[in-house]
């Protein structure tokens, strides 16, 4: 496993950042860095379990394993899903390789009125390349963020 970190500075307080990342109805906007028409089905809640996927290929889900409002979330990837979000079976190795996946999102207040926001992914190195599109979405939900 490889730990990836990715970082963005947002003019914006935490909890506005924390809310808009979270937010259903933004996802898509920020989240088009790995493709068009990208969805969830599930809720930013501890326990719960939330399916990211897209309408043309699918995705995964991950389990909430600890949210803090404001502070931090951290995921687990347990499964892979289809474009309606539900589960398939794992038929070959890089899907395999992908479970157990990590993402970590920590938000750091830095003054009243700038958040630090950084993502942690802790995966195979074979997934490397696909995390690259961390910054463009990480730029993407900046811009959403302080154009609000």
């Amino acid at each position: 496993m490889k730990t990836l970190t990715y970082t963005v500075k947002i003019n914006q307080p935490v909890d506005l950042v924390f809310n808009i990342m979270t937010d259903k109805s933004v996802y898509p906007q920020w989240a088009k860095a790995w493709g068009e028409g990208m969805d969830y089905k599930g809720e930013w809640k501890e326990g719960e379990h939330i399916a990211f996927f897209d309408q043309s290929q699918g995705g995964t889900k991950v389990h909430v394993e600890k949210l803090v409002p404001n502070e931090l979330i951290k995921t687990t990837h347990v499964a892979m899903v289809n474009t309606e979000a539900a589960e398939i079976e794992l038929s070959d190795e890089m899907m395999k390789k992908w479970i157990g996946s990590k993402e970590n999102y920590y938000f750091k207040a830095e003054g009243d009125s700038t958040t630090l926001l950084e993502v942690e992914m802790i995966t195979d190195e074979a997934f490397e390349e696909m995390m690259q599109a961390w910054p463009k979405a990480l730029e993407s939900l900046k811009e959403i963020c302080e154009s609000d």
